[in-house]
């Protein structure tokens, strides 16, 4: 997503520089580790070795886990190294365990969920990597104010959840929960394309090649995020 831990520009410049493919070698590795660690959660879940009773509390534990140490690959980038396995694993443990949750009330929602998402990164790299879709200091600024704005009430959700209840419309189904889950699908999927052109400014600038794990961490975030999002928004619609 469009967040600190890939948009800092003022990362240092070293005598070997980041490259895309750098970038795209890391993203790959953490990805697959998140994935091999979603996988191992949900067939564990599924074969009785997680009570359906601990996997929301396994969720949060992933989630917040996660949150951690992207925090800390945003504010000591140098720290994204040691982070960047940890954090995958983290997402995986997340994925895992919402997706098993999601499975059990609708059994083809993860993998619509996972094509998904992965068909919109394709697009939304064909739209950046051909132009059509430019990343102004405008689009930047548009995408970077929904994901605060988002993130607000998804802290605000968290407390709700927290207590047993959830925030009115938006998080409960029905034609408005499932209006801005679109919403937040279509900020996640552009977002995708902050963090393309945070990584093409990246290798313009001469970024040292150690803070490729600060990006690839940053896109990782963006596809957990669209990944969620679309779990949550196939769900909506199952109910609908």
């Amino acid at each position: 997503m469009a967040n600190p831990i890939i948009s800092r520009t003022d990362l240092a410049v070293g005598n070997v520089a980041m490259t895309v493919g750098g970038v795209v070698k890391k993203s790959a590795f953490l990805l697959t580790l998140a994935a091999v660690a979603g996988f191992g959660v949900f067939f564990y879940a599924l074969m009785g070795g997680i009570s359906p009773n601990m996997l929301y509390p396994l969720a949060l534990i992933g989630l917040f886990a996660g949150i951690g140490l992207g925090l800390v690959s945003a504010f000591k980038p140098h720290l994204a190294k040691s982070v960047a396995v940890p954090y995958a694993l983290c997402e995986g443990v997340l994925l895992g365990a919402f997706s098993t949750i999601m499975y059990f009330r609708y059994p083809s929602v993860p993998l619509s969920a996972l094509s998904a998402t992965f068909i919109t990164a394709a697009v939304m790299l064909t739209l950046y990597t051909t132009g059509i879709i430019k990343v102004t200091e405008k689009f930047r600024s548009i995408v970077m104010s929904a994901v605060i704005a988002i993130g607000i009430l998804y802290l605000v959700q968290l407390g709700f959840v927290l207590f047993g209840s959830s925030l009115p419309l938006l998080f409960n189904g029905g034609a408005l929960a499932i209006g801005f889950s679109v919403f937040v699908t279509i900020i996640a999927s552009l977002s995708l394309l902050v963090d393309f052109d945070n990584v093409e400014k990246g290798v313009h600038a001469g970024v040292a090649q150690e803070y490729e794990w600060t990006y690839s961490i940053g896109i990782l975030s963006t596809l957990v995020w669209m990944y969620i999002e679309f779990l949550r928004l196939i769900g909506y619609l199952q109910d609908d």
